[in-house]
């Protein structure tokens, strides 16, 4: 994640979303979490967050969308408690503001993208230099995917990562090409821990190699064909309506390369050939009321700066 100081002072870092190209869930652990191995890349698709400092002491988050929560249980303000703490800095304050651009529920890790930033953004306000393993452990504290966003950088080469664990254990992959993706986000959302409290255990467990193989080579005919989601069936039968987005993402198989429901939902993409071809689906899509609609992309080349609002 990129920081930088406002001329007032401030600082701003954007938190972008991510997708889930691969996700298998390969048991259940004895704190009740479950154990995943799962492909993420981060995406030209962000909020925004701005902080300052506040001589009072005190960590308070103003948000533009009022639907969401801007108290202790925001992954943004646990995430300043958590930093300072474990700085042992309690004293420390910010005032904290975040532009949405990433709905919730929508498996695209807004709020853990959104902890991440404000990591990143408070070490630098406060002027912390704080250790990569602090912020780790912070990152691992507060939420499953923190700990992705801490060690990618959307728009580079850097932009990927196979995960495991709860997510927290991050192993950082090399892309040397930009894919481009059209991202449905329905209305709708579906709570995670409802997907998961319903999902049946695998019999079999897929490996995560062929996908990050396909990832890293340059050959997204086989990403597509390794694109998986041990979760999709689970969300699409707890929110029966979303299987109009993924059927009217496979209809566009001519011009797409692969479709998924990312994470937990209830977002779907489909893998394009190019950015011509998503942006031919994406114009298509738009018309049939499905929810939000846009390109995204991830990798060298992608259009950051232009997305990351």
């Amino acid at each position: 994640m990129s920081v930088r100081r406002t001329a007032a002072g401030a600082v701003e870092v954007a938190a972008p979303a991510k997708l889930n190209l691969f996700l298998e869930v390969t048991g259940k652990r004895p704190d009740g979490y479950h154990e995943i191995e799962t492909l993420m890349v981060a995406l030209d698709l962000a909020d925004n967050l701005t902080c300052s400092l506040d001589p009072s002491g005190r960590i308070t988050l103003a948000c533009d969308d009022p639907t969401l929560p801007t108290g202790a249980e925001n992954l943004v303000v646990k995430a300043a408690e958590a930093l300072r703490a474990a700085v042992g800095r309690p004293e420390l304050g910010a005032s904290i503001a975040l532009r949405k651009a990433i709905p919730a529920q929508a498996g695209l890790a807004g709020g853990s993208s959104d902890g991440a930033a404000a990591l990143r953004a408070l070490d630098v306000l406060w002027d912390l230099h704080a250790s990569e393993t602090t912020l780790h452990d912070c990152a691992a504290a507060i939420g499953s995917d923190v700990a992705f966003f801490l060690q990618v950088e959307a728009g580079s080469e850097h932009c990927a990562a196979i995960c495991r664990g709860r997510g927290e254990i991050v192993e950082p992959l090399s892309l040397n090409h930009a894919l481009h993706f059209v991202l449905v986000m329905p209305p709708v959302g579906v709570g995670t821990a409802e997907v998961y409290r319903n999902l049946t255990p695998p019999d079999r467990v897929r490996a995560v190699g062929p996908a990050a193989a396909a990832l890293t080579g340059s050959d997204p005919a086989a990403l597509g064909r390794s694109l998986f989601n041990r979760l999709q069936p689970t969300a699409e039968a707890l929110v029966p309506a979303l299987t109009r987005v993924r059927d009217a993402l496979t209809a566009e198989g001519a011009a797409l390369d692969g479709a998924l429901m990312s994470g937990s939902g209830s977002a779907y993409f489909g893998l394009a050939r190019d950015r011509d071809a998503a942006a031919g689906v994406a114009q298509r899509l738009e018309t049939l009321g499905l929810g939000r609609v846009r390109v995204v992309t991830c990798g060298p080349g992608s259009s950051w700066a232009e997305n990351a609002s």
